[in-house]
């Protein structure tokens, strides 16, 4: 891709930007103050919570908002003030020189189109290319961001593709044309691990390649330290902090940045503890406030004095290219947020067994034949899972890992009865349960509730989130009208919500805050399993730590257990205390949380750990990656399940034989299914041998 000469100046330059919007329900500053700029060749990474204002700044950038926003403060990209141009002009630079990747794909693309000729519109529209040319250059920009066999690719639909694939496509399209300025929103939020690293490195990758600038705007400190060159700390509105990714990280000079930092799940180092995850009291300065002249942080800020309550602060200097919103910013340190906790983790054994689910099976389909009725098999059912077997004692949290298409989501609703098993069986305390919900009894449908991972879909559009708490609290705990509003109250609350949210419809809730009216409605039906889909993976550290901390509450003090699916591998690490690990819809390895989290694991789960983001600027990315994507599962493996993608492939016998359940050395209920013995994949692992990147 041709490279412009590098200008002088910086490429953008955002000062003083305010965005308000005038709606019927009344005024939303959803930007108050926001400055910024960012260089060709640099990545400048954008974080704060949901409701500070990122999405916005990136949308304005773009010139993407609707007519009834107000935008004050000027906007300048390569010299030329973005308000300042016509409409034409507005959009020969979109598209053009500046581009933008959105954070959902699956909505960004059109699904009546392939995905090839999209990419051919934007060229012939922005340069003017003919349909062979148009053509010949969309494949060369699928291979030029990581997509095997691009005339293939191009010819799909985007629900032909895999999140990761779309999103690659995304980035293919924003590409097109060499633009000077790359804005991608939460690129890599809904994807797992392994697609994620893959698509970081692409944007390291794409930094140095075009001489873009690039702001990436995402609430994953771990990815805002494996790609940023500088960050910028966003809150209520405003930015609070700019420095270079090593400062922020190493040395923040605002109370906030601390705080996120705080809120983060770290591993604990060697023979120390894990520590509780501390959090950021209270919500977010609501952009429906008018700012009050103080400083909009001090009402969850530990260090605020008189001063803050009575003066806005402006940015100041808070060391070399280091700027700071605090009066106090000096004072900074980690430990205004309290000091480490260590968690309980007095886990004896003995722990009453709650749920038991041996040899399940699911397929999707009926089997073809090649003459309908009669004549060979041609088209065998999809095998979503493979003789999966677990355990979950009262009290407990099995953490369930894997890519996208292992069957976690799938083993999830099995255990609910949103789909029944083919075969195997699910047993709850010493009942048997059936295999669809309908099919079993009030007390146990209320003994099991699930949060969905999207809770959009789960959540009533046209009725308040009241609808769903008050009803699972009449249905399942039998409290009349009054009782059930003041305990649904007390729920929001539980989950860090305002009552007033109770007669909110699910549209004017962002994604994080009905993530946590979902998981009230799971709360009020008391169950005794928690089944949680992705429950934490749309929100930002701040409210997961609280989230977290609530679930690890309700289970010392009620005895709840958890099933918890998530990709986030540094949760699993905090929450679990045992692990299962999926892929293709074979179990590749099972045990306490410790176990499989240290040496030696199944090369799979390696592979997951590999390619986990680490909130640290300084820690060296890992070389495995794993090619391809999880394997549709029609045909019985012959061999090993992962032996296709495996970096520790060691011969034929994984191709043809399938692999021996081999017992951990620290734990006879940690189990490997793999050829290699225990003692030299420790060996293996621990000195980082053998390993094809691929």
């Amino acid at each position: 891709m041709s490279q412009s000469p590098r200008p002088e100046g910086p490429l953008l330059e955002v000062d003083g930007l305010a965005v308000t919007f005038y709606t019927p329900r009344g005024t939303v500053r959803a930007v108050r103050d926001a400055s910024l700029e960012i260089r060709r060749g640099e990545v400048l990474g954008l974080v704060g919570e949901s409701g500070c204002g990122k999405s916005t700044v990136a949308f304005a950038l773009m010139g993407y908002l609707p007519g009834t926003a107000q935008v004050d403060g000027t906007i300048r990209f390569a010299g030329k003030d973005i308000a300042h141009l016509t409409p034409s002009e507005l959009r020969e630079l979109r598209g053009n020189r500046m581009a933008m990747v959105y954070q959902d794909p699956a909505t960004s693309l059109n699904p009546a189109m392939r995905v090839g000729p999209q990419i051919d519109e934007v060229l012939r529209e922005h340069l003017g290319l003919n349909a062979r040319s148009a053509t010949e250059r969309t494949a060369e920009l699928f291979d030029s961001v990581g997509l095997a066999d691009p005339t293939a690719i191009g010819r799909r639909y985007p629900h032909e593709l895999s999140g990761g694939m779309q999103q690659r496509v995304m980035i293919a399209m924003a590409l097109a044309c060499d633009p000077d300025l790359l804005i991608m929103d939460e690129p890599t939020t809904g994807l797992d691990v392994t697609t994620e690293a893959t698509i970081l490195d692409l944007v390291v990758d794409l930094k140095d390649r075009v001489n873009a600038g690039i702001l990436f705007v995402s609430h994953n400190l771990g990815v805002i330290a494996r790609v940023s060159d500088r960050v910028i700390v966003m809150y209520a509105g405003q930015t609070v902090e700019q420095a270079p990714v090593r400062e922020i990280f190493k040395n923040p000079s605002h109370p906030y940045t601390a705080g996120l930092l705080s809120c983060m799940p770290q591993p604990p180092g060697e023979g120390e503890a894990t520590t509780r995850l501390r959090r950021i009291a209270g919500a977010v300065y609501s952009a429906e406030e008018r700012a009050a002249d103080t400083c909009l942080f001090a009402p969850r800020c530990p260090m605020a004095q008189d001063t803050c309550r009575s003066e806005a602060p402006d940015m100041a200097e808070a060391g070399a290219n280091h700027l700071s919103r605090c009066f106090y910013w000096d004072d900074v340190r980690p430990e205004i947020w309290g000091e480490p906790e260590p968690r309980d983790e007095d886990r004896s054994d003995g722990a009453e067994q709650i749920l038991n689910a041996q040899g399940l099976q699911r397929l999707y389909g009926k089997e073809r034949r090649k003459y309908i009725l009669f004549g060979p098999p041609v088209r065998p059912p999809v095998r979503a899972l493979n003789d999966v077997g677990f355990r979950v004692d009262r009290a407990r949290t099995l953490g369930i890992v894997g890519e996208s298409g292992s069957g976690k989501t799938t083993l999830a609703r099995a255990v609910v009865g949103l789909v029944a098993p083919n075969s195997g069986e699910i047993r709850l305390l010493d009942s048997a349960l059936a295999g669809e919900v309908e099919q079993r009894t009030s007390e146990e449908r209320a003994a099991l509730r699930m949060v969905f991972q999207n809770p959009t879909a789960s959540l009533n559009p046209k009725l308040p989130i009241r609808h769903t708490i008050i009803r699972s609290l009449r249905k399942f705990a039998g409290l009349d009208r009054r009782q059930s509003r003041e305990r649904a109250a007390e729920l929001l609350q539980a989950v860090g919500l305002d009552p007033s949210y109770l007669d909110r419809p699910p549209g004017e809730l962002s994604g994080g805050e009905k993530q946590r009216a979902a998981l009230a409605g799971a709360f009020a039906a008391n169950p005794d399993v928690i089944v949680a889909d992705e429950a934490v993976s749309s929100l930002d550290v701040s409210v997961q730590a609280q989230v977290l901390n609530l679930l690890e509450e309700r289970q010392r003090e009620l005895g709840t257990s958890y099933i918890f699916i998530t990709h986030d591998l540094g949760v699993v690490r905090y929450i679990s205390d045992a692990i299962l690990v999926l892929y293709a819809g074979h179990v590749a390895e099972y045990g306490p949380a410790k176990s499989v989290l240290d040496f030696p694991s199944h090369p799979y789960t390696e592979a997951l750990l590999s390619a986990a983001p680490v909130p640290d600027p300084d820690a060296a990315p890992t070389l495995i990656r794993l090619p391809g994507a999880v394997p549709t599962m029609r045909e019985a493996f012959q061999g090993c399940f992962f032996a296709g993608r495996c970096p520790r492939k060691i011969g034929p016998i994984c191709d043809a034989t399938p692999p021996p359940a081999r017992t951990g050395p620290d734990s006879p209920e940690h189990v490997i299914y793999c050829h290699i013995p225990v003692d030299e994949l420790a060996a293996m692992q621990r000195e980082g041998e053998g390993v094809d990147p691929r």
